[in-house]
């Protein structure tokens, strides 16, 4: 087989025949049926397996990490295999990094797709001048690239299956599944399918203002292979479940309008009872987010505080600082609600003034991460938002001073 021979690129969109050798006594075998032979068990497998299996991730192939260099964008890929659109399988060995050319833009789509190289040169000796080269390769293995692209990937689309055609009468088990299946086949499977994009979408990544590539919330999804064990794993929870397996919304018949003074007074009583249970449970709650959320903050940061004592003391000690009011603040009063919000009013301005010493210490993106969640929580708190909504931005900023990362090799402040 040639280095320039690649029996995997036949027309996808379409069905051939396949083509194999026939062996027989004296038969003198070529180069060219040698490559037959691999063509034809290639084929008929990349064929299986792209209208039975489908394309898309099997396993692994998460993105790690996506940094520009000074050579272009270096990416990070975890092993994995995956599927591509002709049915050829798609092997990352180990976790894996390689470098693409910088983009023009500030978003992009990564891809991974299958590739071919020529390795192991073997000397050829020349027989009356029938080859170009007196060394060519002895082995072809199949690799992958990684590419990114500025256009998203295409929609995937789940394939629709019309229960309509079933008929609820039949309690035939071969009955229901023939009807689904020549439904499905005349709606999916009626002419071959359409020209597949042969590359697997790995996920979509934008440029940060501080030049850092980062994975996008809203980016497309990600294809994957519905393997055996997927299905299987759906099937048994479904056999399993013998409560509601569908997840059907269930309503509460209504009640009778109640007759009379008495039914009316009734009705009042049942639903005072149930304004009585909720307010209770909304104070259950209302109690341990409070609790929780200041326990967490004050462990944060202590936790803080002793990170930055080596490096920056007046950082050390506003840490310190917010950690030491905290505690005061967890005594029990009345009003929990109103106490809170005074408590954070109070602590707004030490976790503002710690910006600034940790800006000499830590990472731009932890600091960055830092800033914005506490400028977040005092959004909430001016424009007096409800209670939940200030305690998940309080707790953006204990989670954001407990992931800061403190420089390497920072010199002490005097």
């Amino acid at each position: 087989m040639t280095p320039e021979a690649d029996y995997t690129k036949r027309d996808a969109a379409g069905f051939s025949q396949f083509e194999k050798n026939r062996f027989f006594k004296g038969k003198l075998m070529t180069p060219r049926d040698m490559e037959a032979e691999q063509t034809y068990h290639a084929e008929r497998l990349h064929t299986l397996t792209r209208h039975v299996n489908g394309s898309g991730i099997v396993c692994g192939l998460e993105v790690r990490d996506v940094s520009e260099t000074d050579d272009g964008l270096d990416v990070t890929v975890d092993a994995g295999f995956a599927i591509d659109g002709r049915g050829r399988p798609i092997v990352v060995e180990q976790v894996t990094t390689k470098t693409l050319p910088s983009p023009s833009t500030d978003e992009i789509h990564l891809f991974i797709q299958f590739s071919e190289v020529a390795v192991e040169t073997v000397p050829v000796a020349d027989t009356d001048g029938a080859i170009d080269s007196d060394a060519v390769a002895n082995r072809t293995v199949e690799v992958f690239e990684f590419t990114h692209r500025e256009t998203p990937p295409a929609e995937t689309s789940v394939p629709s299956v019309d229960l309509s055609v079933v008929d609820p009468g039949d309690d035939s088990v071969e009955t229901v599944a023939r009807q689904l299946a020549e439904q499905y086949h005349e709606t999916h499977r009626s002419e071959p399918a359409d020209d597949a994009d042969p590359a697997v979408f790995l996920g979509s990544f934008e440029r940060t203002p501080s030049g850092n590539w980062e994975a996008m919330d809203d980016q497309f999804g990600r294809s994957f292979v519905y393997s055996p064990e997927l299905l299987f794993a759906l099937v048994v929870h479904h056999l399993t479940d013998d409560e509601n397996p569908h997840r059907t919304p269930v309503r509460q018949e209504p009640e009778e309008r109640p007759d009379g003074i008495e039914g009316i007074a009734r009705r009042v009583g049942s639903l005072e009872e149930t304004v009585t249970e909720l307010e209770h449970e909304r104070r259950t709650l209302v109690t341990y987010a409070l609790r929780k959320t200041v326990k967490d903050r004050v462990r944060f940061f202590t936790t803080l505080s002793d990170r930055l004592e080596p490096h920056t003391g007046e950082g050390a000690r506003i840490a310190r600082d917010i950690a030491e009011l905290s505690r005061e603040d967890r005594k029990p009063t009345d009003d929990r609600e109103q106490s809170y919000r005074e408590q954070i009013d109070r602590l707004l301005d030490l976790l503002i003034e710690l910006g600034e010493p940790l800006e000499e210490v830590t990472t731009e993106e932890s600091l960055e991460r830092y800033l914005k969640s506490v400028s977040r929580l005092q959004s909430a708190l001016e424009s007096d938002e409800p209670l939940l909504e200030l305690i998940d931005a309080h707790d953006q900023v204990s989670e954001a001073a407990d992931s800061i990362q403190i420089l390497v090799d920072v010199v002490p402040e005097d």
